[in-house]
Formats: structure tokens, C-alpha cells, sequence
């Protein structure tokens, strides 16, 4: 019995300290400056930035992490790059018309500490696909894109304590 529970303790305590995130968000950062995400896709279409900024506050405040708080004297700042933006024909029928459409989206994340001068996460990737039906038209895109941008918010979320 005295085995076990000693075997018990040191489980416990062994792997209390392991982290799979390489760094983990610190307890000094109560707020952030969300900074728009820049776009170097070549889009013409400036949305995307509002979009992914308003659905990345959502998701921290959903989270609970930190206050955003839209100013230079914040804690640490988000701030990313929109990489790539792209449509494509995933498959095809056998007469050449589109059955299966592909958005692709990947953005690179900056998470910096503002009183430690150092990086939290830097030049981290988070790329995500949505599929949709051809056939479904403008309506079948709008609801995959709306799709998309959720699940990456949510993955840049993740991706502000995680540094793999």
C-alpha cells in the first residue's frame, strides 16, 4: 500500500509541471492591443482584416484569456499577417465543371509581451480550409468563408499560448 502511494505522488507530481504549449500565457498580461492583421495576399477586398480582428476579439473574450483593450499601454499586443488568401476547384465532373470549391486561408501570429520586451508566440502559422459544393453558389461560398474565419479565430486564440 505504501508503494502505491508513493508511486501515486510522484505520478501526480511529475506531471503537474508539463506543458505540450512551449510557453503558456503570463500571469502579468491582463490585456491586450489587438493590432488590425495586415493583408499581403494581394485581395482586393479589404475585409478580411476587420473580419478575422473582429472574430479573434470574440474568441478571447468567449476564452476568457485577457481584456482587449485597443491601446499602446496594454500589457502585450496580437498582431499578425494575412500570408494567403485562396479559391480553388478541389474537383471536377467529368464534362470540366467545378463540384467541390476550396477557401484556403493562413495567417502568421505575433503575441508580444510588452513589460518583458519578449515574444510570447512569433511567426506562428495557422492555416485552415473550408470546403463547399459548387453548386451551392455565392450562398454555399459565404456560409464556407463564414466557416472558415471562425474555426481560424479560434485556432489564432489557441495559437496565443501555444509556441510549438
Amino acid at each position: 500500500m505504501k508503494y502505491i502511494l508513493c508511486f501515486f505522488i510522484l505520478t501526480i507530481t511529475s506531471c503537474g509541471i508539463y506543458s505540450f504549449s512551449g510557453k503558456s500565457i503570463p500571469p502579468s498580461i491582463k490585456n491586450a492591443q489587438l493590432i488590425l492583421f495586415e493583408d499581403n495576399t494581394g485581395r482586393y477586398d479589404l475585409k478580411l482584416p476587420d473580419i478575422l480582428n473582429k472574430k479573434v476579439t470574440e474568441k478571447i473574450e468567449d476564452f476568457n484569456y485577457f481584456i482587449i483593450e485597443n491601446s499602446p499601454s496594454a500589457d502585450s499586443k496580437i498582431y499578425g499577417t494575412i500570408k494567403l488568401y485562396s479559391e480553388t476547384i478541389e474537383s471536377q465532373s467529368r464534362d470540366e465543371t467545378a463540384d467541390q470549391m476550396a477557401v484556403k486561408i493562413s495567417v502568421e501570429l505575433n503575441f508580444f509581451d510588452n513589460s518583458s520586451g519578449e515574444f510570447i508566440v512569433k511567426n506562428h502559422m495557422v492555416t485552415e480550409t473550408e470546403y463547399y459544393e459548387a453548386s451551392g453558389g455565392d450562398a454555399a461560398r459565404d456560409e464556407a468563408f463564414d466557416q472558415l474565419t471562425d474555426r481560424l479565430a479560434e485556432n489564432i486564440v489557441f495559437g496565443l499560448s501555444s509556441n510549438w
